[in-house]
């Protein structure tokens, strides 16, 4: 099927069935950007607060069936690694103020390249030769792109780069965080207890900040709905379904669609064209990736 690399033993129905879900993953994923962008009238860090919110009200039932293979030291992590990921969203969230949805989800999904430098520099984990390779080629693609002087959506577009790129590296931490307590706790409690510790962080720090949590528009109200069932239930949940069946490396590929995605679909909705140094800028960043976890 597609010629993906399926475990042995995996029948043709669940084939076909992964391939279906792995889709609707990639969908899921590449519309997170221009849902946001939707919301115009909620702050990122609001954003970032509801959607976990959300996200946590609906896995609720897995926190409590799960909590008994819950140990307090597996709880703390996933406590930390939901601060990482609300700071992730909030940060992530702010690029798109700034920079297009193309540049901002290409330089977000650098979180390979980040997780290879981290491990190196924390675990000792050395990189194999073409790690360093697909680094060089995705940097080429940063300067690439950032040679495009034309003003992204604000007039700060490098500062949305910037924070496009803190998302990434903050993704990247939030993975190393909670990698150990995936391999013991399902993963619908494990992203249940995140998103709760998401959001009970963000909210106080939002209600500090004195930005409004209600108030907004019905659309803003539906695509954060949207959000949460689109890039973070189909998006998340079904990549971690996938996993079951496919390489962890053949997924993570496969999601570097998303920047293709999500330019496709701000070039319908949003009328975000992508200039020609964003198009090649792109291409060499994701070939870089792509480099770097095949190697």
């Amino acid at each position: 099927m597609f010629a993906l690399p399926f475990h042995p033993n995996t029948p043709s129905a669940e084939r076909r069935r992964v391939v279906a879900i792995l889709a609707l993953a990639v969908l899921g994923i590449s519309s997170s950007a221009v849902l946001v962008r939707g919301m115009a009238d909620m702050t990122p860090l609001v954003i970032a607060a509801w959607r976990t919110l959300g996200t946590a009200a609906l896995l609720s039932p897995a926190i409590w069936t799960g909590r008994d293979q819950v140990n307090r030291a597996d709880f703390a992590r996933a406590t930390v690694a939901g601060i990482v990921l609300g700071l992730h969203f909030a940060v992530w969230f702010a690029s798109l103020s700034y920079t297009t949805v193309m540049r901002s989800t290409v330089l977000v999904a650098l979180v390979p390249m980040w997780t290879g430098l981290l491990e190196w520099v924390f675990f000792r984990a050395r990189p194999r030769a073409g790690f360093w390779w697909g680094l060089l080629a995705a940097l080429t693609g940063i300067t690439v792109m950032g040679l495009d002087a034309t003003p992204a959506v604000g007039s700060h577009p490098l500062l949305g780069d910037g924070l496009a790129l803190l998302g990434g590296l903050l993704w990247a931490v939030y993975f190393l965080l909670g990698r150990s307590v995936r391999q013991r706790v399902q993963v619908t409690t494990y992203m249940g207890i995140v998103c709760t510790s998401a959001a009970v962080f963000l909210f106080p720090i939002a209600v500090f900040a004195h930005q409004p949590l209600v108030g907004f528009s019905l659309w803003s109200w539906l695509f954060l709905c949207g959000a949460i069932v689109g890039p973070q239930m189909m998006g998340h949940q079904g990549s971690n379904y996938a996993v079951k069946f496919l390489p962890a490396s053949t997924v993570s590929t496969v999601l570097l669609l998303e920047p293709v995605g999500a330019s496709i679909l701000a070039a319908l909705f949003l009328g975000e064209i992508p200039t020609v140094f964003a198009l090649i800028g792109g291409a060499i960043v994701v070939t870089g990736v792509v480099l770097a976890t095949r190697a």
